[in-house]
């Protein structure tokens, strides 16, 4: 009597549609940035993007001078620069993004005037 196979197997199943992956992991361990020019506001004297961003904890990176940094927090994520404020060196507030915290954003920045006037677009990446 010849043998029924039921073709049971291990398949491949792919996922058609839906949004391609983007941004950058959480954990990755450097960002660059570039894109932002600024000028005098009415509380800082200059802004100054310094690269490279290096990883403080997931989701937080922090520059090279422990100044300026990149992060997600009530419900936005925030980029702050170094700027030479008032009082010394402190970190000046120049974009925000409303993604997801699921990976960091590099597209979608929205320039802010925290006392610092922008203009640009801010570029992040993991290459310089």
């Amino acid at each position: 009597m010849p043998r029924l196979s039921l073709g049971l197997g291990v398949q491949n199943i792919r996922k058609v549609g839906g949004a391609a992956p983007s941004g950058i992991s959480l954990t990755a361990p450097t960002i660059y940035v570039s894109g932002l020019s600024f000028q005098n506001g009415s509380y800082y004297a200059n802004g100054v993007l310094y690269s490279p961003y290096t990883l403080y904890t997931p989701g937080y990176w922090i520059d090279v001078y422990n100044v300026g940094f990149v992060t997600y927090a009530g419900g936005e994520w925030y980029f702050t620069t170094y700027a030479d404020g008032e009082s010394g060196p402190e970190a000046a507030f120049v974009a925000r993004n409303t993604a997801l915290p699921t990976s960091l954003p590099t597209t979608g920045w929205v320039n802010t005037s925290s006392n610092l006037i922008v203009s640009g677009t801010l570029v992040i990446s993991t290459t310089p």
